[in-house]
């Protein structure tokens, strides 16, 4: 075309297929170039796949870290509650690190405490072989003297980095609560027993566990359960908005926030009591909707598996449940099977 001439070109759409293996709201980066004898420009541009709902893993983030919790049945690295009691009181065999605090800054010398880990840790590439323990309800890794029992949203310049906060919020102690930890040769249990927050009086029961992990980053996994969640830190003018929960890395800068001030991204169902993450960098399986019995084949035994769901002959798990609603409407009946009988059919 001459100078300033304006050409159009139709083009046939170009249709992209995505594998059923690929999590939901995953963000893939394709350039189109285009050229001729005198013209040559690149055009980036994102496409995400699928629709992210509750179901699905939160992430990842710029280093690959992905939050998975117990309501993200479509995947085989969804966490269940599995509560590992360590608080002498209640039968365990923790070490009570002698944390107190007396909340809103309060008498809180004995607020951190610093822990050994029996394995080095590999967290966002860096490697730890140190704890601090925080009665605010979080941990970092190496020593810190940081209080920080106002929270503030993560990633961020607020608070330690890097930070795994489990229930980042204005924490005290009393006469029944403590902040335990019980050390394994390839695990390490943190458990926030009884603690009470500082605003509402609120009970709040929740542990972090560290793995010795293998992973594709040389990552470690990490767990977080919650026995009690109460998330009651109401706004006035010393505790302005709820617990945060997430992770951050050293310099502060990359993280998932699962929560902050009581509001949860798209893929992070809201927590509650015997709720469960799991943090890692892993890959996971993705099952396939239908395949109820996760043998990675949907088939007539699934068929049979749903039909005895639907007569009360076989009760499901969660999962077999989410996968059996293979319509997801939320109801399993005589259409799921109907529709599996397609998928089969077209396979």
């Amino acid at each position: 075309p001459n100078p300033g001439e304006v050409t159009t070109i139709n083009l046939e759409p170009v249709l992209f297929s995505f594998s059923n293996s690929i999590i939901n709201g995953s963000s893939f980066s394709i350039n189109v170039n285009i050229s001729n004898d005198e013209f040559n420009q690149v055009i980036p541009f994102n496409v995400i796949v699928g629709n992210v709902t509750q179901n699905d893993p939160l992430g990842p983030d710029e280093y690959g870290y992905y939050i998975y919790d117990n309501n993200d049945y479509g995947y085989d690295l969804t966490p269940s509650y599995d509560w590992i009691e360590i608080d002498p009181g209640e039968g365990g065999n923790g070490v009570d690190l002698q944390i107190s605090d007396g909340g809103n800054g309060n008498n809180i010398d004995n607020s951190t405490k610093y822990v050994d880990l029996p394995f080095s840790f590999s967290f966002y590439g860096q490697e730890y072989s140190q704890v601090s323990v925080s009665s605010n309800g979080w941990i970092s890794f190496g020593q810190t003297n940081m209080e920080s029992f106002r929270n503030y949203p993560i990633p961020g310049a607020g608070g330690p980095s890097p930070m795994i906060a489990a229930f980042w919020d204005d924490l005290k102690t009393n006469n029944e609560s403590g902040v335990y930890v019980l050390i394994e040769d390839s695990y390490v249990v943190f458990e926030w027993s009884k603690m009470r927050t500082y605003d509402q009086n609120s009970e709040e029961t929740f542990q972090i566990i560290l793995y010795d992990s293998v992973t594709p980053t040389g990552d470690d996994d990490i767990k977080i359960q919650y026995k009690e969640f109460n998330n009651t830190s109401a706004f006035n003018s010393y505790h302005p908005v709820y617990s945060t929960i997430g992770i951050e890395n050293h310099l502060g800068n990359i993280g998932l926030e699962y929560s902050y001030n009581n509001l949860y991204p798209q893929a992070a169902a809201p927590l509650a009591n015997q709720s469960a993450l799991f943090i890692t960098t892993r890959n996971t399986n993705v099952y396939n909707l239908g395949d109820v019995n996760q043998d990675n084949v949907p088939d007539v035994v699934d068929i049979i598996i749903i039909i005895n769901h639907i007569l009360n002959i076989q009760n499901l798990s969660n999962i077999g449940e989410y996968l059996a609603d293979v319509n997801q409407n939320s109801t399993v009946n005589i259409l799921d099977v109907i529709l599996l009988i397609n998928i089969i059919l077209d396979a």
